[in-house]
Formats: C-alpha cells, sequence, structure tokens
C-alpha cells in the first residue's frame, strides 16, 4: 500500500460511527488484509483496539473544541444532549484542514435542523453568539476611530456621514438572554427558566484585544445595524426612530456613537 492509500484506511476506520471493530466487521476482504497488514497488534493489544484509541482521541478532541468555542451553548444543553449533538456534527462536518479552530464554525447552523436545537428554541442563537466571541479573537487587527477624528466632520455633513465598524463586530438575532446567561454559566449558576424573546446582540473585540458582547435594545440595534450595512448617519436616525419616528432621536443615535467610538466598535469615517 501507497502511504496516501494507508491514510486514507486509517481515516475512514476512525470516523467510522460505530467503531473500528464494526468497520471492519463491514469491511471487504481486501481491506480487512490491508486493515492487518498496516497495523500491529499484540496479544494483549489487537490492532482494531490500538486504532480504536485514535478514533476515541479525534472525537474528544473535536468534542473539547466544541464546548470550549460554544460554553453557554453546551451549558444550556447539559452534557448528554450535547454530545449527542456533537456525535452527529463530527459525522456530518467532520475535521477538513489543519487549524481545528475553524471546524466548529457551522455548529449554529447545524443546530438549527438538528433535534435538539427544535427541542430548545433559541438554543441555535446562543451558539452563533458563542461562535461570534471565538471568532473575533483570531480576526485582523485594526486602527479604531476616537471621538477626537470627529474634530473633522463639518456639521452639513453629519447626515451623510458614513461610519464602518470594526470587521471583528457581528450583530445576532438571539431569543435568549445571552449576556445573562453568560454571567449565569461563568458563575456556575444552574439554568434559569428562558422565555424567548426577540433580541440582538453585539459581539466585537477592542483594540486592546479583549472580546466583549452586550445585548442592545431595539432602536440602537436598528441604528448600529444600519451603520453595520453602509448605511449614513442620517439613515440610522431614521432606523433608530422606528416606523412611528417616535423611538428615539438624533440626539439618542449620536450618544450611542459617543459609546461606540469609546468601545472600538468604529474604524472609519467617510463625509466626501
Amino acid at each position: 500500500m501507497t502511504l496516501e492509500q494507508m491514510q486514507a484506511l486509517f481515516w475512514t476506520a476512525i470516523r467510522w460511527p460505530t467503531g473500528v471493530e464494526d468497520f471492519l466487521d463491514q469491511a471487504s476482504v481486501e481491506t480487512r488484509r490491508a486493515f492487518a497488514e498496516t497495523f500491529a497488534q499484540t496479544p494483549a493489544f489487537p490492532r482494531a483496539a490500538r486504532v480504536q484509541v485514535y478514533a476515541e482521541a479525534y472525537f474528544w478532541r473535536l468534542y473539547e473544541v466544541a464546548v470550549d468555542q460554544h460554553p453557554v451553548t453546551a451549558w444550556l444543553a447539559t452534557g448528554p444532549p450535547f454530545h449527542d449533538f456533537i456525535t452527529d456534527f463530527v459525522l456530518a462536518s467532520p475535521s477538513r484542514t489543519p487549524d481545528i479552530r475553524g471546524f466548529a464554525a457551522g455548529l449554529a447552523e447545524a443546530l438549527r435542523s438538528h433535534a435538539l436545537g427544535r427541542a430548545h428554541p433559541g438554543l441555535a442563537d446562543v451558539a452563533a453568539v458563542d461562535w461570534a466571541i471565538s471568532d473575533a479573537v483570531d480576526r485582523p487587527d485594526e486602527v479604531r476611530l476616537s471621538a477626537a477624528d470627529l474634530q473633522s466632520l463639518p456639521p452639513q455633513s453629519w447626515p451623510g456621514a458614513r461610519f464602518g465598524l470594526t470587521t471583528t463586530a457581528s450583530l445576532i438575532p438571539c431569543a435568549l438572554p445571552y449576556s445573562e446567561l453568560r454571567r449565569a454559566w461563568a458563575q456556575e449558576q444552574p439554568v434559569p427558566a428562558l422565555d424567548p424573546v426577540a433580541r440582538t446582540v453585539v459581539v466585537w473585540r477592542q483594540a486592546d484585544h479583549d472580546v466583549y458582547q452586550r445585548t442592545l435594545g431595539d432602536p440602537e440595534a436598528r441604528a448600529l445595524g444600519c451603520l453595520h450595512r453602509r448605511g449614513t448617519f442620517a439613515d440610522a436616525c431614521d432606523a433608530a426612530a422606528g416606523p412611528h419616528a417616535n423611538e428615539a432621536s438624533p440626539a439618542d443615535v449620536a450618544g450611542w456613537l459617543r459609546r461606540w467610538l469609546g468601545d472600538d466598535l468604529v474604524v472609519s469615517l467617510d463625509y466626501s
């Protein structure tokens, strides 16, 4: 066998859903012969058991990555149900690159169609926020805009000004109170009773590389979302005001803008 063939055999064996022994039971005569020729054994440690060690290590490493990157999701789902979901996820979406940090990027989307996600409304939203926090760590560094940078903005240019947000920023619809849940998880509290309600969570990394998240009120969420889509300041004011034009004022948006600048959410200003 060539090295490539050996690697393919090993990869197939350790990913077999029901274990290496079952893989060999259903394998062809040629595959079982190749397996015997490739992997050593002793009377006390059969070759199938040896390869099974790698199979279990493969799964548990990916499981640990998923839990590490989705801590609140795993806490909400509790141990066995989350374990079973990750088993299904690993089978459907095996690791495909040497960078293991990207393995669980599709976990939130997988939850939306999985029995676990259907049984727990809002759990997939929590997973999306968990992932955004993990993903923000690896985003490129950027120079952030400060309040002093606004001094060059002429008053007449404010309506058409566009404020670019950091690429580490994500605005995520979340039906569960993520900020409260993360605090409860960090304090090792019991999972609280939850009623799904529409919310928006913003996740971003500050210039000091710390990642933050907070739940936004609806007017602020609409205004920040407008800027995230490269809308103008006037567009953001209209979005914040809402359908009846009375939920927030331009002064409110200006106040939020000061906070966004202080939070290192804004990286660019264009008013040309």
